[in-house]
């Protein structure tokens, strides 16, 4: 169990039943909007294929309602109706599904990563609950909001689509990766793939054994065997609730992925 998982089952059960902690979602009033907005126009999607308008910066900071988020707090639930799309500007989101006493890690959200836009535009439910593993920073944009700003504003709708596209190539690299090959062919992917959602930075990976075995759909045993024949070939070290990658570069080639990360998308 993650610590997500553990905080989660730890909190007292509202009116709903859900367990969340006690204090709501609360804007972040650190900085101001424009600060939001400039983030954006940086770091998400393909600035280079639509640099934003002062019109498109404008319409963003009317849209735009960052909240700050407590670690473990629970901010959508399966079955949830889409009402808003949330971008991930600081911090870390878990997604998952939870049958009777399985828990089933389906990914984790880092900055610039985007969740509930999907359900949105296709008016379905939330499938996956979705829990702060971090004290974390949500830009929210409601159901109108959203759709209103990408009809009006054609570079903010390319820029969401190319987000959109990223994640859906992603998913599917996941899935071939996770379904062909060793468990530490598996295992490397997984870690690859991480390294391309962090930008392939060599920082601590935030994974448990468990968080691992549960994205690899493999026993917690057998994860460990995995890791342990990583380290003695001095590609991570182990540490207490995450692990330390030692070589990225390497396990980014005998994952393949060195030249998906020279691809612009």
């Amino acid at each position: 169990m993650s610590r997500v998982a553990a905080l989660e089952d730890r909190q007292p059960a509202g009116r709903s039943g859900r367990r969340t902690l006690l204090s709501p979602l609360r804007p972040a009033g650190q900085r101001g909007t424009a600060t939001h907005v400039a983030w954006i126009a940086r770091d998400f999607g393909r600035r280079d294929m639509s640099p934003l308008s002062n019109a498109d910066v404008e319409a963003l900071g009317q849209v735009l309602e960052p909240m700050r988020v407590e670690a473990g707090r629970r901010i959508l639930s399966p079955g949830d109706p889409a009402e808003a799309a949330y971008i991930v500007e600081e911090g870390e989101v878990e997604l998952y599904i939870r049958r009777g006493r399985r828990r089933t890690l389906v990914g984790i959200q880092r900055a610039g990563g985007v969740f509930g836009d999907i359900p949105l535009l296709c008016e379905m439910p939330f499938p996956f609950a979705a829990v702060a593993r971090t004290e974390t920073l949500l830009l929210k944009l409601s159901r109108d909001r959203l759709t209103e700003v990408l009809a009006r504003h054609p570079a903010i709708a390319l820029r969401w689509l190319a987000s959109v596209v990223k994640r859906l190539e992603r998913a599917n690299r996941r899935i071939v990766a996770l379904t062909m090959g060793s468990l530490r062919a598996r295992t490397l992917a997984l870690l690859a793939d991480e390294l391309v959602g962090a930008n392939a930075k060599g920082a601590g990976l935030r994974l448990t054994q468990a968080e691992l075995a549960a994205l690899l759909g493999a026993s917690r045993q057998s994860v460990n065997r995995a890791l342990r024949g990583l380290a003695k070939e001095g590609l991570i070290r182990q540490l207490y609730g995450e692990m330390e990658i030692l070589d990225a570069a390497r396990i980014l080639d005998l994952a393949g992925e060195q030249a998906f990360l020279r691809r612009v998308c």
